[in-house]
């Protein structure tokens, strides 16, 4: 199974300069509980570890990074070509989380590997200039939290499948 886990905004937006333009530790709790579910394992493109975390690996999960580039990432497995990496966890029937960026979001559903949407909807346009891509109509909302709020952000865990 493969899961897309996402924080957006009203208008889909995930990120502005590089970071996410919301400090809402519940979510970050949410983002650890979820990911290490399943076999803990997560799909990141290279730009999201640099600069979201910083260049280090998720604490207690596989982590997967996502780039083009022949390099060796301490504490990582380096995937070069994300069809056939989703192919051999589909054929394996493994589950992996897939945690960003927006290029990597987008290429996931294109290939048409999205299973389930876990998405952190927080009600607020915070002028983002990357986006999670469209999903509504390819989506089916399945579990929904409720309205939420911490640190003056309304926000609501929901989960959408295919």
């Amino acid at each position: 199974m493969i899961r897309l886990i996402a924080a957006i905004d009203q208008k889909r937006g995930i990120a502005k300069d590089g970071e996410m333009p919301w400090d809402i530790p519940e979510d970050e709790a949410y983002f650890t509980s979820q990911t290490k579910k399943y076999g803990g394992q997560v799909l990141t493109g290279s730009k999201t570890f640099e600069l979201a975390y910083k260049n280090k690996p998720l604490a207690d999960r596989h982590n997967y990074i996502l780039t083009h580039k022949s390099v060796e990432i301490l504490g990582a497995t380096v995937v070069n070509d994300l069809k056939e990496f989703l192919e051999k966890m589909n054929r394996d029937q493994l589950d992996v989380w897939v945690a960003g960026g927006a290029g990597v979001f987008e290429q996931v559903m294109k290939l048409g590997f999205a299973d389930e949407l876990y998405l952190t909807e927080i009600d607020a346009d915070y002028k983002c200039d990357q986006f999670f891509p469209a999903y509504k109509s390819d989506f089916k909302l399945v579990n929904d939290s409720g309205l939420r709020q911490q640190n003056g952000h309304k926000f609501a865990y929901k989960i959408y499948s295919k």
